[in-house]
Formats: C-alpha cells, sequence, structure tokens
C-alpha cells in the first residue's frame, strides 16, 4: 500500500475510518440492546477514546516503520502480544477478572512469539554464515 499511497498518515486515518464503520455495522447486529451502548463520563470512555484515536493511529504507524525496517514477520508477530497487554492492562487497571483462558492464551502466545524470533535467528545466522562461505569461496577462486 505504501508503494501505491506513500502518505502513511492520511492512510492510517483512512484505514481507522474504515475499520471503524465496519466495527460499527458488526456491533448493530451484534448488540440490539440500547442500554449496552451507553457510555458514562469515566474511565471507560476516556479509554476508548484513548484506544481510538491515539493507540490505534500510533500502533498503525510504528508498524509500518518496523514493516519498512525489519520486514512483515516481525509485525505479524508482535500483532498477538497486543492481546496479553489489553488483559493486563484491563486486570490492572479497568479491574477487569482475569480468567484462566486468558493466561493459558497469553502464555502460548509468549512461547510462540519467542519459537518465531529463535527460528527467526537461527535463519539470519545461516544467511550470514552462507553469505561468509560464498565471500571466501570467491576470493579464493580469484585469487587462483
Amino acid at each position: 500500500m505504501v508503494k501505491k499511497y506513500p502518505c502513511k498518515y492520511s492512510s492510517t486515518a483512512l484505514m481507522c475510518t474504515a475499520a471503524a464503520i465496519q466495527a460499527t455495522i458488526y456491533a448493530l447486529f451484534t448488540e440490539t440492546d440500547p442500554s449496552k451502548w451507553k457510555l458514562g463520563w469515566n474511565i471507560r470512555l476516556l479509554s476508548a477514546v484513548y484506544k481510538g484515536a491515539v493507540a490505534t493511529g500510533l500502533m498503525v504507524v510504528v508498524m509500518a516503520w518496523c514493516v519498512r525496517i525489519k520486514g512483515p514477520l516481525f509485525v505479524s508477530i508482535f500483532n498477538p502480544l497486543s492481546l496479553v497487554f489489553v488483559a493486563l492492562i484491563g486486570s490492572l487497571i479497568l479491574n477487569e477478572k482475569l480468567h484462566m483462558g486468558s493466561i493459558i492464551g497469553s502464555v502460548f502466545i509468549i512461547i510462540g512469539l519467542y519459537a518465531v524470533l529463535w527460528g527467526k535467528g537461527r535463519e539470519m545466522k545461516k544467511k550470514t554464515d552462507q553469505r561468509a562461505l560464498d565471500l571466501e569461496f570467491k576470493s579464493c577462486s580469484s585469487g587462483v
């Protein structure tokens, strides 16, 4: 997308707007009780506004930067980690109950993250070793 439309911030705004429209349509069909839609002037309203306005925009910009620097693999493996942070922050700040399933899921997410990073590290080491061998072979064969 960045190659066709290089304006990162406006593309982030367009993506967030499209996601908000989709989420609203989905919510209208899944939660039909109007009393569930009411937000009071409290920490829940503040957290919803903050997440929607600041955290999502910042996250998309950071993800685009990470894709440019390290590639799409790192973004895709760190994305599930946000679920772990949501569970922890919701438990600590919003006083939500932390269920055993959330804890077990968080452990699996962290194990999976470690496994992917470990595998990627080994892959990068093999590529580096192979490049060193190729350079050594080229220098030996050109000197003969």
